[in-house]
């Protein structure tokens, strides 16, 4: 549900970037429209980056990859096997699935290019405000601080993926050179500090889905745990600080129920720190988040929403299935009436997030295969054969996303930061630090653990290993498992239809297409130069 900027708003936006060409070289291509006449043009304005965002993190398409799946497809936890004839796709997920990946593939072009169209939207849009007097100086310093906040976000995403990239900050910079990791990584830290006291505080009436103090410091407590990656020096310490921050706001608490940040409703939610609005009506970009998994024939009548069937995607197999304790973990079992019935608690909310076994339809029917199983009971089996030998049952399919009960469209928002994130990563840095810990940290980890239905951690209990499986059990599907694999050393290790990949694939190439059109971009080391 779009919160915060106004519908009439959000259609204008929405308009002026279906129709912006994306070109090769978007450092600063993005022009100024000249309509800043009135305050609520000027809001206007301000709100592009954030409904580029929704472009950016969930496109998908067969040669071209967002955010989202280059943070899932190369893990552990979701892989997009060939299913019979479908799914190959060029080839392009079995590469990200065993890292074979190329400076060529298309994969890496569409977030690089997004990312930085992102970056570009701030940059024209700070050199606007500049000219600006159609409100008042405090107000237009406060957006120019949200709007660094943004461009702080998309280049945290970039410094994620790729390494060194180039730090842009004017309009008129053109094929700029890539500045080293951790340059990208102080400009972050640097940027967000000196607009801190600018930003809103979050409020989910008039400041939801926007970039607050509390969106800052949870960028922040992801990117001091893993600092020790982006920057080589490890900064415990100060995650833990902006943990403590967020935590002693007081304005969020962890939901009673572990699919509630993800519902339909979750613009609702306590626990939801910063998200990127969806609604069905004014702007449905992310109802891939759920298509991606789910079989072609759940549709209607067969399924609970009005809307085609999904892309037959991706897949979780056995292997971090039964990370879980499938029997009582609420965020995992599953039964062929789930997706129809509910659970015991709420009719509205399925018993888990992952689909295996026989598929029911919204009536109680049968729902059949149209591919390899021509009509035959559609039953999605835990075991895939490889990468290329899948059939259209291939794999258990996740949930998380769950649509609204007969709805016309996907209203979910999708969640960046949670305040489940928080305590692990609270719990995390003290741990490292060789510490205890935090009395706050382990009673918020228990409290997510009892809401799953599984027991609780006594003082001692809880190690690294074991924080590393309970965080991707929590945070499943949720676009941070690469980064956290990279953080604990797993992600180059063999698993699943994968062998033992090199350590420079920790990072993704700058796409060859940008090199072309900028030559002073470098590249990573490991890829050809």
């Amino acid at each position: 549900m779009i919160r915060g900027i106004t519908y009439s708003v959000f259609i204008v936006l929405f308009g002026f970037l279906a129709c912006t060409k994306l070109d090769e070289e978007v450092f600063s291509s993005v022009t100024s429209i000249n309509y800043y006449k009135s305050p609520s043009e000027v809001e206007a304005a301000v709100s592009r980056p954030y409904s580029h965002l929704r472009q950016t993190f969930v496109f998908f398409s067969t040669d071209g990859a967002s955010v989202y799946l280059l943070q899932e497809l190369s893990t552990d936890e979701a892989a997009w096997p060939q299913k019979g004839r479908d799914g190959f796709d060029n080839g392009n997920w079995l590469r990200l699935h065993r890292h074979e990946w190329t400076v060529e593939d298309g994969s890496f072009k569409y977030a690089w290019n997004h990312l930085f169209k992102g970056i570009a939207f701030c940059n024209v849009l700070l050199d606007d405000l500049e000219k600006v007097t159609v409100i008042p100086e405090e107000e237009k310093n406060n957006y120019m601080a949200e709007l660094r906040g943004m461009r702080a976000f998309f280049y945290y995403y970039l410094m994620d993926l790729f390494g060194s990239v180039p730090i842009v900050t004017e309009i008129d910079q053109f094929s700029p050179g890539s500045s080293p990791r951790i340059e990208v990584y102080e400009f972050i830290e640097s940027e967000l500090e000196e607009v801190y006291d600018r930003l809103p505080v979050f409020n989910r009436d008039e400041v939801y889905g926007r970039f607050s103090k509390q969106a800052a410091d949870a960028l922040l407590s992801r990117m001091y745990i893993n600092a020790s990656v982006y920057a080589g020096t490890a900064q415990y310490d100060k995650c833990t600080s902006v943990c403590e921050r967020i935590l002693n706001t007081g304005l969020f608490t962890l939901e009673s129920h572990w699919q509630r940040p993800f519902l339909h409703d979750n613009y609702l939610s306590t626990e939801n720190i910063f998200v990127i609005p969806n609604d069905a009506i004014y702007g449905n970009d992310q109802e891939n988040i759920f298509k991606f998994s789910t079989h072609w024939a759940q549709r209607v009548p067969q399924f609970r929403w009005n809307s085609n069937g999904g892309y037959n995607g991706l897949v979780s197999v056995r292997e971090f299935i039964e990370t879980y304790d499938t029997l009582n973990d609420k965020r995992c079992y599953f039964d062929s009436h789930a997706i129809v019935r509910g659970n015991e608690d709420d009719p509205d909310i399925p018993r888990g997030q992952f689909m295996w076994g026989l598929q029911l339809g919204i009536n109680g029917d049968t729902v059949r295969g149209t591919n390899e199983l021509n009509g035959k009971p559609l039953s999605f089996n835990l075991d895939v054969p490889n990468m290329t030998e899948g059939i259209e049952n291939s794999g258990a399919r996740n949930i998380k996303y769950m649509v609204e009960r007969d709805a016309s469209g996907f209203s979910n928002d999708l969640v960046i930061f949670r305040l489940a994130e928080i305590y692990f990563n609270y719990a995390e840095a003290a741990l490292r630090m060789g510490s205890d810990i935090p009395a706050a940290a382990l009673e918020g980890i228990n409290h997510i653990r009892s809401r799953a239905g599984v027991p609780g951690y006594g003082p001692g209990d809880l190690t690294l290993d074991e924080l590393y499986d309970e965080k991707g059990r929590e945070m499943a599907y949720e676009a941070i498992r690469r980064t956290d694999m990279i953080r604990f050393g797993t992600y180059t290790g063999a698993r699943w239809d994968k062998s033992v990949s090199d350590p420079y694939r920790t990072l993704y190439p700058v796409p060859q297409t940008s090199r072309n059109v900028n030559p002073n971009l470098s590249q990573n080391e490991g890829y050809p130069q």
